[in-house]
């Protein structure tokens, strides 16, 4: 469900937050590899059409991966800006909660033995 979510959203983020979704995307480690699978070819086909990245991007980006400095970007952070940043956070969460309601118990990787 929260993949699916995740999904649709891409549509309604501009073709500039979705190439900085996308650049969050390819990486970060904490997102299924099967739902980079998924979602990639969307936030690349929304990105099409974005000019380059700009200053303020990559501070939305550093915001990102390190939230104690976004006290200091919210004030240059554009609304498409935001958009991405709280998109990545989004997934970031529902990914976390996936981990945790797909726990194995005391099986491994490999089953039971």
């Amino acid at each position: 469900m929260d993949l699916d979510f995740h999904l649709h959203k891409i549509q309604s983020l501009s073709p500039k937050a979705a190439k900085i979704a996308l650049r969050t995307l390819d990486r970060d480690p904490r997102v299924p590899t099967e739902w980079v699978t998924v979602l990639r070819p969307a936030l690349v086909d929304r990105s099409g059409e974005s000019p380059s990245l700009g200053g303020t991007d990559w501070m939305t980006l550093a915001a990102i991966e390190r939230p104690g400095i976004r006290r200091f970007t919210e004030r240059f952070e554009s609304r498409e800006q935001r958009h991405a940043r709280l998109w990545v956070l989004s997934l970031r969460s529902a990914s976390r909660r996936h981990d945790r309601n797909s726990s194995y118990g005391d099986e491994s990787v490999y089953g039971a033995l």
